[in-house]
């Protein structure tokens, strides 16, 4: 009766991996197609096809299209987030910390301007989601609550002028997107140039001699 239960279990186990690690794979496809399209012009259908599937397993996972759309976009926040987080425990100089920052957005310039595209979409979509809305809002707020500190502490130590960290946290995100949107516009942009150009901009802002 052990044995049978623990096999029961071994499966159940073996059977939510291959569910999690199939919504990973639906959810990469739902990011390029919907990174790539119009939001309206993406359908269940294309990205079942993009990925190999009868569109009928999709809904087996999702209820419809804008259910997908929603765990797309927090499969990618999530992600990005979580890199925000990586970077902040890697470095307690505040220095390193923002320099760090900008290097991440630098390496990782596909997944976050495709993230960024995406985003662009859902706000004129018109698809209205409480809950999109407030994860896109934690997603702003961390990365400002991370680059405040980081700036706080700078100030601290006598290495960043006076200035209001909450704003130039802000200036750098917000700049930092408009990157990401203008590579969309202008695909030629040297996104790590113009990410360079900018962190350097931001030094002199913050009054720290490199």
């Amino acid at each position: 009766m052990v044995n049978k239960t623990r096999a029961l279990a071994i499966h159940a186990t073996a059977d939510a991996r291959d569910k999690a690690g199939r919504r990973e794979e639906f959810l990469a496809v739902a990011l390029k197609l919907f990174s790539e399209h119009e939001y309206s012009a993406v359908t269940i259908k294309a990205i079942a096809a993009e990925a190999g599937v009868n569109p009928a397993l999709l809904y087996y996972y999702y209820k419809d299209k804008e259910d997908l759309f929603r765990a797309t976009l927090e499969h990618a926040v999530a992600e990005a987030m979580d890199q925000y987080a990586v970077v902040a425990s890697r470095h307690s100089d505040p220095v390193d910390l923002i320099d760090g920052w900008f290097e991440m957005h630098a390496k990782l310039a596909p997944k976050i301007k495709r993230l960024v595209k995406i985003l662009m979409d859902y706000s004129i979509s018109g698809t209205e989601s409480r809950i999109l809305d407030d994860i896109i809002e934690k997603f702003y707020n961390e990365e400002t609550r991370i680059l405040s500190a980081a700036i706080r502490n700078g100030q601290k130590a006598g290495l960043f002028r006076d200035v209001n960290a909450r704003k130039a946290a802000q200036f750098a995100s917000t700049h930092l997107d408009g990157i990401m949107a203008r590579s969309h516009i202008e695909p030629a942009l040297e996104i790590r140039s113009a990410v360079n150009v900018l962190r350097e901009v931001f030094w002199v802002y913050l009054g720290l001699a490199k």
